[in-house]
């Protein structure tokens, strides 16, 4: 089985245990009581500072950012002092409403209310971000090839590993239990494509104890 194709196939198995996944109202649901305490609960952003430096370093002066689900903006809000523009991809009203409460930023940040498959093409900037947003997508494949032609500088996927933050993808095949964790995967789909990309491993010291998230990079097309 591919990689892109065991991505499918897992997240095809991970819908009975978690049906919201392919649900958008039962999602937007989940994240109408999650999104106010968001920051909080999950401080990714505020407690990963190498992450946030190495992020910072992939952004021209001046750069300009595509974000694709955005959540709250907290990576978001710690980038935009070294940005000259921002567009934020992101499909829930509650996230986008807990982003525009806690911005505080002088720049406007033009906000696009979709799924990133379904957002328009021929959208551009410097660097494509993408923190822990992949969950629902089941083309993976599709969405990370469109994530490159996004990008003029390059692609940043931040994912999360291991529980309690993130669980693996799984499938049963013939009997037996295929288990990858979701940062694996996507080096797996990266890898496939040819992609030239670079992964760096973090550990970061949440308020509840140590966690691991991974960094991938590559680079996106030149051009206007």
């Amino acid at each position: 089985m591919g990689a892109a194709a065991f991505w499918r196939a897992a997240w095809e198995a991970s819908v009975a245990d978690n049906p919201r996944w392919e649900d958008a109202e039962a999602d937007e649901a989940f994240w109408s009581d999650y999104a106010p305490n968001y920051d909080e609960r999950s401080p990714l952003a505020a407690c990963a500072t190498d992450l946030i430096a190495d992020l910072r370093s992939l952004v021209p002066a001046d750069g300009t950012l595509l974000e694709i689900g955005s959540g709250t903006g907290a990576f978001t809000r710690l980038l935009a002092p070294s940005l000259s523009a921002i567009t934020c991809v992101e499909p829930s009203p509650a996230m986008r409403q807990a982003f525009d409460a806690a911005w505080d930023h002088p720049m406007r940040v033009e906000s696009i209310p979709t799924d990133w498959l379904a957002a328009p093409d021929g959208l551009r900037a410097d660097v494509v971000l993408c923190a822990n947003a992949l969950y629902r997508t089941v083309d993976i494949a599709a969405a990370l090839t469109k994530m490159t032609h996004a990008a003029r500088k390059s692609v940043a996927l931040v994912q999360s590993v291991g529980r309690p933050y993130t669980s693996p993808l799984k499938i049963v095949e013939n009997g037996y239990a295929w288990e990858r964790e979701r940062a694996d995967a996507l080096c797996d789909v990266l890898q496939a494509r040819g992609s030239n990309y670079e992964r760096r491993d973090y550990q970061v010291r949440r308020p509840d104890g140590e966690s691991h998230v991974t960094l991938l990079t590559w680079p996106g097309i030149a051009g206007p």
